[in-house]
């Protein structure tokens, strides 16, 4: 069977505070100590990792003897993530996250089953889209109402004024 014609993985996994088993990965537990900005992990997988917080959402640190950097920023709907590799910004909803920079690390959930890649992006347009167009249709529908309720307001006044133009100009003769 080809790369490309084998069926999607679904995922499967239990993570706990110390535990975590996954089909893919595992079993591996892990524990941080860490003391004001710097820490240590211990991981039975991946081994130790020393690092330290520089500022919020930033740390560095050494795992394997390979320098990390990450840093992980959120600004409204928007998540930025910056490393060693690169820049990636992702938007996220209810139904995962779509990768601008990188689409095949978009996340698409439904009914309990996670995708993650391709297949991940194109359910992640398709979702915006559908999303973009119903929320237009909201915003055309409050904004058709309100204009209709002002037309009808600027009627009213204009006939309770004609009504009340004549009431004074018959009354007076």
């Amino acid at each position: 069977m080809s790369e490309n014609s084998k069926p999607p993985k679904k995922r499967i996994e239990y993570r706990g505070k110390i535990l975590h088993v996954s089909r893919t990965g595992g079993v591996s537990a892990t524990k941080t100590l860490s003391k004001e900005s710097y820490g240590a992990t211990i991981n039975t997988n991946h081994g130790v990792r020393l690092h330290k917080r520089l500022f919020k959402g930033a740390r560095m640190g050494f795992q394997r003897g390979n320098f990390q950097f990450i840093g992980r920023y959120k600004s409204g709907p928007f998540n930025f993530n910056i490393s060693k590799g690169g820049v990636s910004t992702s938007i996220k909803n209810k139904r995962g996250s779509y990768n601008l920079f990188k689409p095949n690390y978009s996340s698409f959930k439904l009914g309990g089953v996670q995708l993650r890649g391709k297949n991940a992006a194109t359910l992640q347009l398709l979702f915006l889209a559908v999303s973009l167009f119903i929320n237009i249709i909201k915003v055309l529908w409050h904004i058709s109402i309100a204009v209709l309720w002002f037309i009808f307001l600027a009627i009213k006044w204009f006939v309770d004024f004609l009504i009340g133009f004549y009431r004074g100009s018959t009354s007076n003769t």
